[in-house]
């Protein structure tokens, strides 16, 4: 199962919930003001990399810090 991110369009608290694959929001309510109905988000994600690299210094100077085509 995914977690997703969700804001509550009532009072704008974040929450991420651990969720049924494609889950929208409308049947969820707030941890915080109880609204039902919640918004989800697009959320970015982190790629380890290789180990013992941060960031983009583990990359060669043709992938302009997208990993994608040099660290398969």
């Amino acid at each position: 199962m995914p977690i997703y991110e969700f804001k509550c369009p009532n009072c704008g608290t974040k929450s991420t919930k651990l969720c049924k694959m494609g889950e929208k929001g409308q049947d969820l309510a707030c941890s915080q003001c109880n609204h039902l109905g919640l918004m989800r988000q697009i959320s970015g994600f982190a790629s380890p990399g290789l180990a013992g690299a941060s960031g983009n210094e583990g990359c060669s100077s043709h992938c302009g810090g997208n990993c994608s085509g040099c660290h398969s």
